[in-house]
């Protein structure tokens, strides 16, 4: 239970909130708000009915879900209304404005620079533009793993009789086909292979176990081969895990091993191709590859389209029931593009589906429905529960009476036929003794409510109606429902009246009227224990309880208990062990199953205990469909889950604990009768259970949508995003396509009139977010790729840092991912990503990966996987002529910390805020978002402390996303960044007379210096065309209509032409990729790359971070505190002078010392620029030594690590692009021979 839920429910209930709403009420009010939210409607007004408590329910509910109640009224007029929170300025804080100062080395090189080349004097804006906007033919580089293997019919002939060998020769394979043969889809062939046959599109709905993932592409491919044709089926899965597995199931099946006739194709690697013909990729691969193939495009292309579409003849997608968004986005795609690939065959495959939505999605295709099995599972709810606790006597938990019980999915379609056969006769000639039989056989109440399949009749119905007093008592002992309607709305009690059977009549009454009274008693207790606690927050004093009792119960068997996320998990477990009754470890293992924690962790729960020992799992929804741990009897599902979601309409993500689907509380009732019969307690009363929503969100729904928006554009550039986004299944509201929008259009993947740009066609190519594709751009151009390569697949994939269990290991995580983000700044959660990686590279090197990982909460599968993911992205970047085939001199200013943020915040714009100074009442400094919205750091943030700090200016930070959670809305991951990188990225840049007041101007009377602004300014007045006229003026600079700064005249105009000339060096590069940037836009780009790193950090107030913080932090976590010494943080201008441990900051700067040593060889070979106490200036082509000059106070570009060795001094110029900067003869030499970047 969360706090809240703790102070109203602890131990004995606590006391009860005064007055309570009815649950009935409560899911009434939530049903009626969710469905206004996902309405277009404006406003939704409630009925004047609601009690004060109902009214304060549905302000609640409303604050948790984003939106705006108002009550409005007196006495019985008084009502609610409900509006949706659209984006709108919130009243900023008025904080000043930020002087900006260059630095004496940058004002030398942007001096260099404009003598050399002014402004108007190279090539210019417009004619890179123009350039860059000549259509040209689509080039398409078409994977030839998709492509149909090249088979004559003697080849395919050959194939099928070397299958039937292996099978003859192998007594392990005859006993996999017997195997499959017994499998319940085995039945289906003949029909699924038909319907594929004479069908376009087919839709199985096979239950889990029937084995429809396996044997369907088998059954194809088996099919095509024995008609001596040629096949390519892909087969898709929502998980690399998943293709992978799979793959290599059916290749086992057949005999071969992967790559031969079934192979795969995932991200990190690829197994098979061209030679395969059953081939499992992701939905993401499939994705790409349908835009590739140019499905969507001009008829002129048709021919060329279909002929590549023609490699492919089957695409199977499997698990569309999970509808994450590259599903729902490919199958719109495949639906309009069928029609013109008559020869493509489309299949349908899941175990939980509304079949009936899909079908009629793709026309009313056919439903071929197949049983599974499961074994049974009895299910219990909150008021059984409830019950089950009051009578501390009475033995429920036995689950070894479930084994001659018969799951619903074991009915195969014979039972059916059998059961409709039985009380057709039964009801018709009076035949009982089949049905008896049946019903007798069977003990299940699956077998016992069975419906006739056109009439809806239960045997209980026929037996009452045809007066057989001792069979309907055999029933109702057995748990026959009796207030099951058949379908004329009729229960056994109305066909025994209408049979004039009264005795009958009688027991039915004298048994309806026993129900009624458990009922009503059932209903009193569970309105007195919803009275106590919140119903927000899982209740762990009741899940100990009902934990305690099942293991008095029973003797056997694991017990799985979900959780909605790691904090009711953790206050579970030390709930748990803190108890006389399961803290004794011969007895019980609690073990805890997350995402985030160690990998070793997560292999304890597929275990067995030793004998005598009860295994408890706390899990989150991971061990929904994810995993399977085979000794699991009793489950415990708590409802809820946390799941992350976006609100389009207050443009924040969500992460909210909230109520599970019923496809997701039948997956959890499902994980007891995997292996097993078992048990399931729903800790959610039935009335709970019935206003579940039937599946989860669509992912298309609640995740922010720009890089499916820019794939449409890729897709067809003719297409309307909004128009092709409203094709799919369930189309997100119109707020989130134009917030996605707008986002591309910030970036300059878009036009103003959604206009592709070629910038977006190169961001849309990588495989990565396109906030990410131009940060990965304008890392290369600034040669600082490495770290930009880390950050691009962290965001893809996942955080590497795991979540300690035990409280002391906690605070000793905290203080170990500080000290990271200390090696290159602090203050900034990225960058302890980025440091995290670099080290461990370098323990890897030494062979110290485990000491590494575990000394600093680092998980290393995911380190390896982010290897990988690394390796792969850098390779697509070579592919498409970004970066050369040797990268060894594209990170050369990666340990710059003024270039690093920069980089970083390359990848979070537009996400800035700035962070406001603490109120006198003591509360936390909070964010101010570019909206006006005022949100927390997250505590888990590197940057927390920064809510308790003294700073009198207002620091500014990049941030990935705003989340709204059950604690408020917050910021989890930020960076604080200087004000020169966001000057120089930032959208629109409006220059205003110094010290005015931000409301006085408007778009109508300002100098706007938007990059995207063609037209002509308007015609100003006399005091806005002298604000530039004199270099010195003093000038207010507002960015994206917001953030303030004061500068010169002459410094705007600089930055102003560095903008400009920054954004043509990226589409020139984003066109002629392997050309060499011209001479202006070259050494424009080193003069920028030397500002970031001379001034990138100035605005960062070093008294952010008090002296001793880390140091204390550190020391009393214990993390190699054996000694210490003095040393050095990189505090942006300042250094902090702190004692820190030194064995482990010295360990981290070895790691990097081992990762870096090749680099710094490299460095050092090159006219030794890194180990120079000298700066390049550069003064008409002349070198002048820069010795005399001292670091300035806005921050020179020093690399504080990894060792002095590799220390550049403070006013050393930066490497850009992998060549050297120019020196002697500098600027006049580069314009003769272009500037080489990267080529």
């Amino acid at each position: 239970m969360g706090k809240k839920g703790q102070k109203q429910g602890k131990g004995n209930g606590g006391q009860a909130r005064k007055p309570h709403v009815a649950e009935a009420t409560k899911i009434q009010i939530a049903k009626l708000l969710e469905e206004f939210r996902l309405s277009n409607s404006e406003v939704y007004t409630f009925e004047a009915d609601l009690t004060n408590t109902e009214r304060a329910e549905v302000h609640m509910l409303c604050r948790k879900m984003g939106m705006v109640s108002k009550s409005s009224g007196r006495g019985q007029h008084r009502r609610v209304s409900v509006f949706k929170a659209l984006q709108k300025k919130a009243e900023k804080n008025d904080t000043g404005s930020i002087a900006l100062t260059f630095s004496d080395d940058t004002q030398s090189v942007l001096r260099d620079l404009f003598a050399h080349y002014p402004p108007g004097d190279d090539e210019s804006f417009e004619e890179i533009k123009s350039f860059c906007s000549k259509n040209e033919r689509r080039q398409r580089n078409y994977d030839t793993s998709f492509c149909k293997p090249i088979m004559s019919k003697r080849d395919i002939k050959r194939k099928l009789d070397l299958f039937a060998s292996r099978i003859k020769e192998s007594p392990q394979l005859r006993k996999i086909s017997e195997d499959r043969s017994k499998l319940p889809i085995a039945s289906f062939i003949d029909a699924i292979t038909d319907s594929v046959e004479s069908h376009q599109v087919v839709l199985i709905s096979g239950e889990t176990g029937c084995g429809k993932t396996t044997q369907v592409p088998q059954y194809l491919l088996d099919h095509m081969w024995r008609k001596s044709q040629n096949c390519k089926i892909v087969c898709t899965q929502p998980r690399r895990i998943s293709a992978i597995s799979v793959a290599e199931r059916i290749a086992w099946e057949r005999g071969e091993g992967v790559g031969e006739s079934v192979g795969y194709k995932i991200r990190l690697e690829s197994e098979g191709g061209k030679h395969s013909s059953i081939m499992f990729c992701t939905n993401g691969i499939l994705l790409r590859l349908l835009i590739g193939m140019g499905a969507g495009t001009s008829k002129k292309e048709a021919k060329l389209d279909e002929a590549e579409a023609h490699e492919i003849t089957h695409i199977i997608v499997d698990e569309i029931h999970e509808r994450d968004r590259f599903a729902d986005f490919m199958l719109a795609i495949l639906r309009d593009q069928l029609p013109l690939w008559p020869h493509l065959h489309l299949v349908l495959m899941s175990a939980t589906i509304d079949a009936e939505r899909f079908s009629q999605y793709f026309g009313g295709c056919p439903i071929i429905r197949v049983p599974g099995f499961t074994y049974p599972v009895k299910t219990y709810h909150l008021e059984d529960v409830l019950s089950i606790l009051r009578s501390p006597d009475a033995v429920h938990a036995n689950a070894d009476g479930l084994c001659n019980e018969t799951s619903l999915n074991q009915l195969t379609e014979e039972y059916r036929i059998a059961m409709d056969e039985s009380i057709s006769l039964a009801w018709v000639n009076d035949e009982f003794e089949p049905l008896l039989e049946l019903i007798s056989t069977e003990v299940s109440p699956e077998i016992h409510n069975y419906q006739h399949s056109s009439t809806g009749a239960t045997p209980l119905m026929v037996l009452a109606g045809k007066g057989r007093v001792g069979d309907v008592c055999m029933l109702l002992s057995f748990g026959a429902d009796c207030f099951v309607c058949d379908n004329d709305g009729r229960a056994a009690l109305d066909w025994a009246e209408s049979g004039n059977h009264l005795e009958v009549v009688g027991v039915l009454k004298s048994h309806m009227e026993q129900h009624d009274l458990e009922s009503e008693e059932e209903k009193q207790l569970l309105e007195k224990y919803l009275s106590t606690v919140n119903q927000d927050h899982v209740d762990i004093v009741l899940i100990e309880k009902l934990l305690k009792k099942i293991c008095i119960d029973s003797v056997e068997g694991a017990i799985l208990v979900f959780f909605p996320g790691w904090e009711d998990i953790s206050q579970s477990r030390e709930r748990l062990l803190s108890s006389p009754f399961f803290r004794d470890s011969s007895k019980f293992q609690i073990i805890v199953l997350h995402s985030m924690i160690p990998s070793m962790e997560q292999k304890k729960v597929f275990k067995h205990p030793p004998p005598g020992v009860r295994k408890i799992i706390l899990s989150t929804n991971i061990a929904e469909t994810a995993v399977t741990i085979d000794d699991v009897v009793y489950v415990i599902d708590s409802g809820r889950m946390k799941e992350k979601s976006y609100d389009p309409y207050n443009n924040v993500s969500t992460l909210q604990s909230s109520w599970i689907s019923k496809a997701s509380a039948k997956q959890r009732e499902g994980r007891a009768g995997r292996c097993q019969p078992g048990i399931c307690y729903h800790l959610y009363s039935k009335a709970r259970a019935a206003s579940l929503p039937h599946y989860d969100v669509p992912e298309i729904k609640r995740t922010p949508i720009e890089e499916l928006c820019l794939q449409v554009k890729l897709l067809d550039p003719q297409f309307k995003i909004v128009d092709f986004i409203q094709r799919t299944l369930d189309p997100p509201v119109f707020e989130a396509i134009h917030n996605a929008v707008v986002v591309l259009q910030e970036i300059g993947a878009l036009t103003e009139d959604e206009h592709l740009t070629e910038l977006g066609k190169k961001i849309g190519s990588l495989p990565v977010h396109p906030l990410t594709s131009k940060m990965l751009l304008f890392a290369i151009l600034m040669n600082c790729l490495d770290p930009a390569l880390t950050l691009a697949c962290t965001s893809g994939y996942r955080d590497p840092f795991v979540l300690p269990i035990l409280p002391d290991e906690k605070k000793r995580a905290k203080a170990a991912k500080l000290e990271l983000a200390s090696l290159y700044g602090g203050h900034s959660d990225q960058l302890a990503l980025i440091a995290a990686f670099d080290c461990w590279k370098g323990a890897k090197a030494k062979g110290q990966e485990q000491k590494f990982c575990s000394q600093y909460f680092i998980s290393p599968s995911v380190m390896n996987m982010l290897f990988g993911l690394r390796k792969q992205l850098q390779i697509e970047l070579i592919q498409n002529g970004f970066i050369p085939e040797d990268v060894s001199n594209c990170s050369l200013n990666s340990k710059d910390p003024g270039i690093l943020r920069a980089i970083i915040l390359a990848g979070m714009y537009p996400m800035v805020g700035r962070l406001l100074p603490r109120l006198k009442n003591g509360q936390k400094a909070v964010v101010e978002t570019a909206s006006g919205a005022k949100v927390r750091l997250h505590p888990h943030s590197s940057n927390f402390s920064l809510s308790s700090s003294k700073c009198l200016t207002c620091p500014l930070l990049a941030y990935d996303e705003v989340t709204r959670g059950d604690g408020g809305i917050y910021i989890k991951n930020c960076t604080l960044v200087g004000p020169y990188p966001l000057l120089l990225l930032a959208t629109e840049m409006v220059v205003a007379p110094a010290n005015e007041n931000e409301d006085e101007y408007d778009e109508e009377s300002d100098t706007c210096m938007s990059d995207e602004d063609e037209k002509e300014p308007p015609t100003a007045s006399v005091k806005q065309e002298t604000l530039m006229s004199s270099p010195e003026n003093s000038v207010s600079v507002v960015i994206d209509r917001w953030l303030r700064f004061e500068a010169t005249a002459l410094d705007v105009a600089q930055i102003y032409c560095l903008r400009e000339r920054l954004f043509a060096a990226i589409l020139f590069k984003v066109h002629r990729p392997q050309e060499i940037l011209p001479p202006a836009l070259g050494a424009s780009v080193y003069a920028i790359a030397c500002m970031l790193a001379y001034d990138g950090m100035s605005g960062i107030d070093a008294g952010l971070m008090s002296v001793d913080s880390l140091t204390t932090m550190v020391k009393t976590t214990g993390i190699e505190s054996s000694s210490s010494k003095k040393h050095f943080i990189s505090e942006g201008k300042k250094s902090i002078r702190s004692h820190c441990p030194s064995n482990s900051l010295e360990y981290l700067k070895s790691l990097l010392n081992a990762d870096t040593a090749v680099a710094v060889a490299a460095c050092n070979s090159t006219q030794q620029l890194h180990k120079s106490k000298s700066t390049a200036k550069l003064y008409n082509g002349q070198r002048h030594n820069g010795s005399s000059h001292k670091h300035s106070k806005s921050a020179g570009p020093t690399n504080k690590v990894p060792s002095e060795r590799t220390e550049r001094a403070s006013a050393e110029p930066p490497f850009v692009g992998g060549s050297n900067p120019p020196r002697a003869g500098s600027f006049k030499r580069q314009r003769e021979n272009g500037f080489q970047l990267f080529s």
